[in-house]
């Protein structure tokens, strides 16, 4: 009799075993059925937010030309709000140089900047010994008709090439030196 309850107390935990088991792998089974409908409910949410793609359209044929009218319209008038004028006005004329500005584009340019560091607070030129710089000279940086700043040769002077330190009380306010820009003699004192 002994053996007997073995092996009944055997098979029942085998069942319970059994059925732990089953009823761990139904919810495995729920846990990726609810995880594969979200990814399609992502899915199917990320084709809705994208732009539908373009449909190719059959070439429309060129609208119709408007009929000559006998009489121009008048300058300036138009028959729809936001249409241009009939006679468009010339662009406006360009403000005259100022005295500083015609002196500014008539100064040759000395050297290029060719490379800038402004938080260091420096920048590269392209000129050096070639051009008898000496440390402490001042120049001008120009961009365009205007002075965007001013810059003091360094110690750093090579045959080509010399570092200037920027001169951040002659920088204008909101304005950088940038890569390109030219430097000139100093034009004001």
């Amino acid at each position: 009799m002994r053996l007997s309850h073995y092996a009944l107390a055997l098979t029942v935990i085998l069942l319970a075993i059994t059925g732990y088991l089953a009823w761990e792998a139904g919810e495995e089974a729920k846990g990726a059925r609810k995880e594969l409908e979200l990814v399609r409910r992502q899915q199917a949410a990320q084709e809705a937010a994208m732009p539908l793609k373009p449909s190719t359209v059959a070439a429309l044929p060129p609208p119709p030309e408007p009929a000559p009218s006998a009489v121009p319209p008048l300058a300036g008038s138009s028959l729809m709000p936001g249409t241009p004028p009939a006679y468009p006005s010339p662009p406006p004329a360009a403000a005259p140089l100022t005295d500083l500005q015609k002196q500014v584009l008539g100064m040759p340019v000395f050297a290029k900047i060719i490379e800038v560091h402004n938080e260091e607070g420096f920048a590269v030129i392209d000129a050096g010994k070639n051009k008898q710089l000496t440390s402490g000279t001042k120049f001008d940086v120009r961009r365009g008709n205007g002075l965007v700043g001013r810059v003091i040769v360094g110690d750093t002077i090579d045959a080509a090439e010399a570092v200037v330190d920027i001169d951040n009380s002659a920088v204008l306010p909101g304005v950088r030196i940038e890569a390109g820009d030219e430097v000139i003699h100093a034009v004001r004192k």
